[in-house]
């Protein structure tokens, strides 16, 4: 089977990414991955997302998608509410577009499980030489900087109590997977290991690390040995790492656009290709680190 992977476009609503998602269109017919699958922030604008989704979706191969915490900043002027928009309209864009929204079901295939969520963070990958105060965290604000999620998520929910209800969802997806099933790709936004996070030693860079994910997650996945691949978006540095037989990688892409609007090498290197044989994967191609470093901000 056969893998191809992205997240993080954050395309732009007024058209101008449309050559970026030609570009990803185009790498991945060359690729013909039997699986797509895209970890999350397409947009904070729901038709952007579906308009986004059908723009890249393959005819032959599954298209899977999670939701990314910018998919899920509420829209006033729609009277869209964050958790509405994971609940409901996120799902229903993709099945518009003819993507699986994994969070709300599963996807199976043969004896292999696709298991999706947002997933959330509850602070356990902050730094806590840095000392700095719990109530930075809560606040999502240190020294004038904010996680911009303070001001475009209305969660009913504090972020530990959120991380708890995703946590617990995937702990029932897992259980109910048919008994045939023997690998299990797990698919989410935030990340599940703290060994994923980069860290620079410098602030606000660190401070916003707590920011990515939860050990809480990582843990429960570690747990079931039919859990072989975890692929991750959201922190926009991309790395690999391996734990106890899992294979965890991020495939975020980010903010930079080429001054040139020649896309093939940030698509190149955006896109993920693995591969699942008899539950052991297989990188064909991978690239580390921050693909947008060098590249103008486009937003």
């Amino acid at each position: 089977m056969r893998i191809a992977a992205i997240s993080d476009l954050h395309i732009r609503p007024d058209g101008s990414d449309d050559d970026f998602l030609t570009a990803i269109r185009q790498r991945l017919e060359v690729i013909s991955p039997d699986v797509f699958v895209i970890a999350g922030d397409i947009s904070d604008n729901i038709a952007v997302v579906e308009k986004t989704l059908s723009a890249i979706k393959l005819s032959n191969a599954e298209n899977l998608y999670v939701a990314g915490n910018h998919d899920i900043w509420f829209e006033k002027e729609k009277g869209i509410g964050s958790l509405e928009k994971y609940s409901r309209f996120i799902g229903d864009a993709c099945t518009n577009a003819g993507f699986h929204h994994l969070p709300d079901e599963p996807f199976i295939k043969d004896n292999v499980a696709f298991v999706g969520s947002l997933g959330w963070y509850d602070y356990s990958f902050r730094r806590d030489e840095l000392n700095i105060p719990e109530e930075s965290y809560l606040e999502k604000e240190w020294q004038g900087s904010y996680w911009r999620d303070y001001y475009t998520v209305d969660l009913e929910y504090t972020d530990r109590e959120f991380t708890e209800l995703l946590n617990s969802k995937l702990e029932y997806d897992l259980s109910a997977l048919p008994e045939n099933i023997e690998t299990v790709i797990y698919i989410s936004h935030h990340l599940p290991f703290g060994a994923l996070t980069p860290y620079k030693d410098s602030l606000p860079w660190d401070f916003f690390s707590a920011f990515m994910g939860a050990e809480s997650t990582g843990e429960i996945l570690l747990n079931d040995e039919r859990v072989k691949l975890s692929i991750s978006g959201h922190s926009h540095v991309r790395r690999q790492i391996f734990l106890d037989g899992l294979l965890a990688v991020t495939v975020p892409v980010g903010y930079g656009r080429p001054e040139n609007d020649d896309f093939t090498s940030l698509v190149h290197d955006g896109i993920a290709e693995l591969e699942l044989t008899d539950g052991k994967c297989k990188v064909h191609h991978y690239v580390d680190g921050d693909i947008c470093e060098g590249l103008p901000y486009a937003f």
